[in-house]
């Protein structure tokens, strides 16, 4: 998925610009990706991409690191816990190279990314030590403060013991999950990365021009406009071989269906010789039959080969029940229930008319008064009783007459496919007369004369319609032997010819789409880049310090294979070529000028950056910078960095930056222990004060004690000397020189106190006359170290060295 703010842009550009074509929205869906592309240009339901107005949309919630707890990854073995001041600020990781410092930030690279940079573009032997040697179970665990969230949001990557790095299972608040996805985290993961690792520190600026060009394109977060331009590019040219293919193909349809002697070819040839391909009826002509195509020749021809011909059987049987109703009707004819039957309806038609008239006179005789009642009843009882003696007689004539009727059923009109049979190359002459002749029925009652005509006449029908069925299928096999290889052609070509013409009314939208975001490329890239441009600038005056090396405006220049990193740099004032007069230093500062601004820009949900030993190949002037600009990002950023250079832990000491250290110490069987230290002096004092307060330690041991001491009054110093020096414009290099010199702590006093290394000599009266209480504690400092008496009150000397600490470097207020 895009950056949304870059979607933003991107549709506030096109409604102030928009294309020569309704290609708007191709152009903000080729930023959605390949299936938002093809969705739009299928033109789907939906498809339609919409662009939250940023001015009204609410930011993200802010996101902190409050800790991480690793275990058993690459040099931690037993678990151990990172915990980290939710909010703005600065941490220092501090450890030495294999103290494990560096676990913490890749295992949290690992855990929201579930994979790690220090591998990438490396032989697979690389991976093969990320478990831990000691410790095989493997387990990353992170909480983190959200705002608005009341309880903090927790994330865990567990591995089974041995398991491949893949192996891993992710947990959001304790369940199971695929991804973050469900968080929203994975588009502003790839958008606003927080991780900034070593690897990609020192090497991001050192590939060639187009790579570099890459990089830093995917720095600013501007990788997605040269690949929607991609696939802008890629669906344009797949839609022309498309079209192309498939009119050189048509081409070759066309010769074949021109020796074709079908009148499918014909009307094929029709429809692809047209200005604009006719596809439906080309695909009729092998397909579903077209509307108004019933007349066709192949139509008709199909018609007769499907003509319904009589049942031999069927009419056999019905000439048989013909003749058999004739024979039970003359059985019954003359016999007593045949007169029943007359009696029965004459004496049905007298209860009629009785029963529509008021007279009891006879209709026939005159008798007067004789259709009574007792009559009617009588007469009733009498028809009942002839019915019952006539049933035979009733059965018979029903049966006579079901099978007339199913024998007339059987003689139907001629057939209008036989009418129409004309030019399909059958004879129907033959047919047509049996036809007529069993359309000429007798329309008497007499079954026996119509058994007669059946038997006559039914015989030669069936023979005639099988023979125009069987003349109609071959003459059909024929013609599809003749049309089967152009059909098959059609058949193969059909799917191209729909892929081009659908094509068509796309081409020329992505074309006009493509055109506008390569011609608004640049302009869309300095806007984008100009939120951020000023942070660069401020950065990188910081960081270059006494750098020759002066930064103009950065940009991205050409295209394809063309496209190069260009940047407005002078060398002593004289335009150059910076990349190649570029310090592994400066250009690690330029890298890192370029990551923070795009880390802390406002659409980031983190609201956290992890910097991996971003103090390598800096000289001291540099380190001081970068203090400097940590200081200023961790104003609105809580800013962690890990480094096993103490010359930066050193430089926010002497500067006086706010900022919480963290002492990472392994020990043991990838044992790793983690402390609070406040400064270099507290460290040590620290220390002392650990070994003062132990109990039953050997009197030997408390000889170590000095040496801590000596190192904390050393470390105030160093940060007196520094901050007097800078206080006064000198240069961090110039400080750097001066704190070279002292090699015995009362030269670093003397530095410190009489602002004179080579004054050492004079220490102890300076002292005497500002602070008698510690002579003393300074002599006991130089003797303890190298075996002199042992100390009686280990815990009251610690507080003295304190005391006399403070009052050389007093306790900065930030």
């Amino acid at each position: 998925m895009a950056d949304v703010a870059l979607l933003t842009l991107v549709a506030s550009r096109l409604q102030a610009d928009p294309p020569a074509t309704d290609a708007g929205e191709l152009v903000l869906a080729a930023l959605q990706g390949v299936d938002a592309l093809a969705a739009a240009l299928r033109g789907d339901a939906g498809a339609a991409v919409h662009v939250v107005d940023r001015g009204r949309e609410p930011l993200a919630p802010a996101v902190y690191l409050s800790s991480l707890e690793v275990e058993g990854f690459r040099g931690i073995g037993d678990a151990a816990t990172l915990t980290i001041d939710p909010g703005p600020g600065l941490t220092l990781v501090v450890g030495r190279n294999g103290s494990g410092k560096s676990s913490f930030s890749e295992a949290l690279e690992m855990l929201l990314t579930g994979t790690n940079q220090r591998w990438k573009g490396r032989t697979k032997v690389w991976q093969d030590g990320w478990q831990n040697l000691h410790h095989r179970h493997t387990r990353v665990k992170a909480q983190f403060t959200v705002d608005g969230r009341r309880q903090a949001l927790t994330l865990s990557r567990e591995w089974p013991d041995g398991g491949a790095v893949e192996a891993s299972a992710l947990r959001i608040d304790g369940k199971a999950a695929p991804s973050l996805g469900q968080l929203g985290w994975t588009q502003p993961l790839a958008a606003y990365p927080p991780l900034l690792s070593h690897n990609e520190l020192e090497h991001s600026l050192d590939e060639k021009q187009s790579i570099l060009y890459d990089a830093l394109a995917g720095i600013l977060g501007l990788g997605e406009l040269v690949e929607a331009q991609h696939r802008l590019k890629d669906a344009r040219l797949a839609m022309e071989r498309v079209a192309k293919e498939a009119k050189a193909t048509s081409q070759q349809l066309i010769r074949v269906l021109e020796q074709t002697g079908d009148e499918r070819a014909v009307t094929a040839l029709t429809a692809l010789r047209a200005r604009r391909w006719d596809l439906e009826t080309v695909e009729r002509t092998v397909g579903a039959r077209a509307e108004g195509a019933e007349h066709s020749t192949l139509q008709r021809l199909r018609d007769l080969r499907s003509l319904e011909v009589l049942d031999r059987d069927a009419l056999m049987t019905d000439i048989g029940d013909l003749r058999e109703a004739a024979m039970m009707r003359d059985r019954i004819r003359d016999t007593d229930a045949a007169r029943a039957d007359e009696t029965a309806k004459l004496l049905e038609q007298a209860l009629a008319v009785h029963t529509h008239s008021e007279s009891q006179d006879c209709p026939v005789c005159g008798t007067v008064s004789v259709l009574t009642y007792e009559w009617r009843l009588k007469t009733a009882e009498r028809v009942a009783q002839l019915r019952e003696d006539a049933a035979s007689v009733i059965k018979t004539r029903r049966a006579v007459q079901e099978a007339m009727t199913r024998a007339r059923r059987l003689i139907t009109a001629l057939p209008a496919s036989i009418g129409a049979a004309a030019g399909t190359g059958v004879d129907v002459e033959q047919v047509t007369g049996a036809w007529k002749h069993w359309r000429d029925a007798p329309d008497s009652d007499d079954p026996r004369q119509l058994a007669s005509h059946l038997e006559m006449y039914g015989p030669p029908l069936i023979a005639a319609v099988a023979s125009v069925r069987e003349a109609a299928d071959a003459e059909l096999q024929r013609r599809e032997r003749s049309w089967r290889p152009a059909a098959e052609a059609i058949v193969d070509w059909l799917p191209l010819g729909k892929r081009a013409r659908s094509g068509e009314a796309s081409l020329a939208r992505v074309t006009a789409a493509e055109k506008w975001l390569r011609d608004a490329h640049d302009a869309l890239r300095d806007e984008r880049f100009e939120p951020i441009a000023a942070a660069v600038q401020a950065n990188w005056s910081e960081l270059r310090q006494d750098s020759n090396v002066s930064l103009g405006t950065l940009s991205l220049a050409g295209t394809g294979n063309s496209r190069r990193l260009q940047l407005d740099v002078r060398v002593d004032g004289e335009e150059g070529s910076a990349l190649g007069v570029m310090s592994q230093g400066e250009l690690n500062s330029l890298a890192l000028s370029l990551f923070l601004p795009r880390a802390s820009l406002p659409e980031s949900p983190f609201h956290f950056v992890v910097i991996d030993d971003p103090v390598q190949a800096m000289d001291s002037s540099k380190v001081e910078g970068l203090a400097r600009v940590l200081e200023r990002a961790a104003r609105d950023r809580q800013v962690i960095v890990l480094t096993h250079d103490t010359r930066l832990a050193d430089a926010v000491d002497y500067l006086g930056v706010r900022a919480t250290r963290v002492e990472v110490v392994r020990g043991e069987n990838s044992e790793v222990a983690l402390r609070r230290v406040h400064d270099a002096v507290g460290r040590y004092l620290d220390d002392a004060r650990a070994v003062a307060n132990s109990t039953g330690l050997p009197p030997e041991a408390a000889r170590v004690i000095p040496g801590f001491c000596r190192q904390a009054l050393e470390a105030a110093c160093a940060l007196a000397v520094t901050r007097r020096m800078l206080y006064d414009g000198k240069r961090y290099d110039d400080v750097q020189t001066e704190l070279a010199r002292p090699t015995t702590l009362k030269m670093w006093l003397a530095l410190a106190l009489l602002k004179d290394a080579d004054r050492g000599g004079d220490v102890s009266d300076y002292l005497r006359r500002m602070h008698p209480w510690a002579v003393d504690i300074v002599e006991d400092c130089n003797r303890g170290v190298h075996g002199a008496r042992l100390l009686r009150d280990m815990k009251g000397f610690v507080r003295g060295v304190e005391k006399l600490a403070r009052e050389i470097a007093p306790a900065s207020d930030g």
